[in-house]
């Protein structure tokens, strides 16, 4: 019994002395991981225009820009240069500034030659950005805006506003009978040579649900709210390495003192 206890308490020391270090060095192989992540997430397929911005932008394109692009943006041969599969129109900030700003002189559009003016447009902000979406989704025909159709009162949405809170309600009222069958024997002090396997199994279910929504899920949530999102990329792979880094650094000083208490 003295040479456990003295190898209990030279725990902490031992648990103090490394957990810097093993916080540092995973931190640091996440950042890599998280930033792949990211990058990954931003590098996925730009979601396509909604049909109201196809719509403002075919309006004013069909008003501003048609006369000499033509309908579709096919062009016309030796004056005016298509728009369809024209490589330069992928470069917003070039179309913003040719629209703003106007073009003249020679140009080279897949080969052939156009040698035409075009004069500035005293267009709005709202209205480049349109036309711009317009452009580069290929001249995409927007789909018409869907009647209104009124179909009277949805079920269960005249109901007090207290009665969205029932399926909550419901779900705690489980959750706490679940832990008030399992919750001793989660916490109990075991003999680690004759645990009982349900004893093991509950205890092992919940460190790894535990782990799953400390370490991935509260990150994941974190990083979608809104806040995060307006904040440069570097500031939101610091946020989740720390986040991530705290999380693990939590666990491990939990688990150091469940299994401490030799509940675990």
């Amino acid at each position: 019994m003295p040479a456990e206890t003295s190898v209990h308490s030279d725990l902490p020391r031992r648990w103090s002395r490394w957990l810097p270090f093993m916080v540092l060095a995973a931190a640091v192989l996440a950042a890599p991981i998280v930033g792949s992540v990211r990058s990954a997430q931003a590098g996925q397929d730009a979601p396509a225009p909604d049909d109201e911005a196809l719509r403002a932008g075919a309006e004013v394109y069909n008003a501003v820009c048609a006369s000499c692009h033509q309908p579709g943006g096919v062009g016309l041969a030796g004056q005016f240069p298509p728009l369809i599969d024209n490589p330069n129109v992928d470069d917003a900030d070039y179309v913003e500034d040719v629209i703003r700003n106007g073009l003249s002189g020679p140009i080279e559009v897949n080969g052939e030659t156009y040698d035409s003016v075009m004069p500035p447009q005293t267009l709005g902000d709202a209205e480049i950005a349109a036309v711009i979406t317009y452009i580069q989704s290929g001249f995409a025909a927007p789909a018409a805006p869907a009647p209104e159709v009124d179909t009277g009162p949805v079920a269960g949405t005249d109901l007090p506003v207290l009665s969205d809170w029932a399926y909550y309600v419901a779900f705690a009222i489980v959750l706490g009978f679940i832990a008030l069958v399992f919750g001793p024997r989660v916490i109990a002090v075991i003999n680690r040579r004759t645990v009982p396997w349900l004893d093991a199994t509950l205890k092992s279910a919940v460190i790894t649900v535990g782990l799953i929504f400390s370490i991935v899920i509260v990150p994941a949530k974190v990083l979608e709210f809104e806040t995060v999102q307006k904040l440069s990329r570097t500031a939101q792979d610091l946020i989740a390495v720390g986040l991530w880094s705290g999380a693990l650094a939590a666990a491990l000083l939990a688990l150091w003192y469940v299994h401490r208490e030799r509940r675990i």
